[in-house]
C-alpha cells in the first residue's frame, strides 16, 4: 500500500475512533428538515373603499394548492348573494387572477368564473399546504356597492372543492365612519 493511501486510512480510522469515544450521538445523521409549509391561512375579502354607492377594489384571498399553478379545477367562482349583483360585463384587465389578468365567465348571470388567462406562465414547483390566492375585481369591472348601509355577503368556491366559502362585510351609514 502506498504511503498516501496509508495516511489516508489511518486518518479516517482516527476519526472513527474519537468519535466512538465519543458516543453514538456522534455518529449519528442530523435529522432531515421539516418541510417548510406556509403560515395558517385566513380566507379574507377586502372592499376598498366600503363606501356606500362606491365602485370599488374587491380583493378575495382564498388557499389553494399549487403544483405546476393552482389547484382550482375549472376555476374560482364567486357568487354575490342579493341585494348584490355582477355587471352584466366587465372590460378585459377589470379581473385578476393571482395579481395577473384573468379569463372571466359569467356563469348563469349570477356567478362569475375566473381563471389564469390562456398562455400565463406558471411555475412547475410543488408546494406542500395551500398557498394565497387572490382574486381581485378593479374598479373598472364595475362591480358597485349598495346605496343602503348594512351587512352583505360573496359566496366564493372553485372548480376543485365546490362547497361555497361565506365571506361578508359592512357598508356603514354614511354617517359612521369606516371599520
Amino acid at each position: 500500500m502506498k504511503l498516501a493511501s496509508r495516511a489516508r486510512l489511518i486518518g479516517a480510522l482516527a476519526t472513527l475512533v474519537i468519535a466512538l469515544c465519543a458516543g453514538p450521538s456522534a455518529l449519528a445523521q442530523p435529522a432531515p428538515p421539516e418541510p417548510l409549509l406556509p403560515p395558517a391561512l385566513t380566507p379574507s375579502i377586502e372592499v376598498d373603499p366600503n363606501q356606500l354607492g362606491a365602485t370599488p377594489h374587491w380583493t378575495i384571498t382564498i388557499g389553494a394548492t399549487y403544483c405546476g399553478g393552482y389547484r382550482i379545477g375549472d376555476g374560482v367562482y364567486v357568487s354575490p348573494e342579493a341585494p348584490l349583483a355582477l355587471p352584466s360585463s366587465m372590460p378585459d384587465g377589470s379581473v385578476l387572477f393571482a395579481g395577473q389578468p384573468a379569463a372571466v365567465s359569467h356563469v348563469d348571470g349570477a356567478t362569475l368564473r375566473v381563471g389564469p388567462a390562456p398562455g400565463q406562465a406558471q411555475s412547475m414547483l410543488c408546494m406542500p399546504g395551500d398557498r394565497p390566492l387572490t382574486v381581485e375585481l378593479l374598479p373598472e369591472a364595475g362591480f358597485t356597492l349598495p346605496t343602503d348601509a348594512g351587512d352583505y355577503a360573496v359566496d366564493v368556491w372553485t372548480g376543485a372543492d365546490p362547497t361555497p366559502q361565506n365571506f361578508t362585510f359592512s357598508v356603514p351609514a354614511a354617517d359612521q365612519p369606516s371599520p
